[in-house]
Order: structure tokens, then sequence, then C-alpha cells
């Protein structure tokens, strides 16, 4: 009686013999993924977290940090097997990894390569204002002299975090600069 492997034992059979990694991604407890990270390091795993620098308001005080850049997630780079599934999912800060069914899902080495370049030897991004606030976007004030006032950014000034907004002050157009983190965009308003 010969009888065909199924499905499941075809595809444990060519995980377990592959030989080349995969990055997957994993998925970490709330505000734990620097602590997976290094876990996961000292489990001898290769690990890429990406971050990105970001400007705070904390009172008066203004805080640059580095944060991961997709919040709750970094990337492993592992022999697709149930082995390194365990030994992931068995690390503290790991909620776990994402997997279809029993196996880890690759993420493509063109993606991970396109965020390194991104991330560059800096090991973070650094966001341009042109992005975040391009000319024409409504935005609203929410601190400093000119808070609950909604006005149009007429660009960017990249050197010093800030934006020149125009506002609506006596009957005409006043153009003001504000901190970038002092703005928030205004959902379904005109502009951009």
């Amino acid at each position: 009686m010969n009888r065909e492997p199924t499905l499941k034992v075809l595809r444990y059979k060519f995980y377990e013999g592959a030989i080349r990694l995969h990055w997957c991604a994993v998925n970490t407890k709330p505000r734990n993924e620097e602590l997976a990270a290094i876990s996961l390091q000292r489990k001898g795993v290769e690990v890429f977290l990406p971050k990105i620098r970001v400007t705070r308001k904390r009172g008066l005080k203004r805080l640059t940090l580095h944060e991961p850049l997709f919040p709750g997630y970094l990337f492993v780079q592992i022999a697709p097997n149930l082995k390194s599934v365990h030994q992931v999912n068995w690390t503290p800060g790991v909620r776990r990894l994402l997997c279809a069914g029993e196996y880890p899902v690759p993420v493509p080495d063109e993606a991970i390569e396109l965020i390194r370049q991104r991330v560059g030897p800096r090991g973070y991004i650094i966001p341009r204002l042109e992005q975040k606030f391009p000319p024409g976007t409504t935005v609203a004030v929410r601190f400093g002299p000119f808070a609950g006032l909604v006005g149009v950014v007429e660009r960017p000034v990249p050197a010093r975090g800030r934006v020149r907004v125009l506002l609506e002050l006596l009957n005409r157009q006043t153009p003001i600069e504000v901190d970038a983190v002092d703005l928030d965009r205004v959902a379904g308003a005109s502009g951009k």
C-alpha cells in the first residue's frame, strides 16, 4: 500500500531540508521591541529592528527619540522550521512569530534591503518635514499662543524643525512659524 505523503509532510520536509535563512516578522509585546531584540540576539538570532527619529514634546521640553519604525514588530533571520519557531516564540518580549499554520511567513529580502537602505548606517530613519506637512496641508495648532487656530502650511523649515503656517488673523492671512510637534493635520479638511 503506497500512500502519497500529505501536503503537511511535504512542506515540513522542504522546510527541514532548507539551508537558506529567511527574514520573518515577529510580533512583540507592547513596548518590548528592545527586550525582544536583545533576548533574540543572545540566542544567536540575527535581528533587524528599524527605527525612526521622532520629536516629542513633554511639557516645555522637546525630546528627540528613536522609536521602532513598526511599533510592536521586528524582523529576524531564521531557518523556516519548527525548531526556529519555538526558539523565537519562547523569547522574553516576543508575543509570536508571524506564521501561516505552523511555519513562519517569509518577508521578501528586497523589502528588508529597502528598509536597510533607508535606515542607513545611523540605525534610524530621519523623516522629512516635507512629507509630514506638504504645502497646502490644513493643520491645527495644538500648543502655544495660537493653540486652537487652523491654518494652511505654506512651507516647512526643516533646518529648525518648524513649519511656516498661514493663519487667518485680522481678516488677512498671516504667516507664522510653529514647531512641527505642535501641529496636527486636520482630517477631512480641504488641502492635501
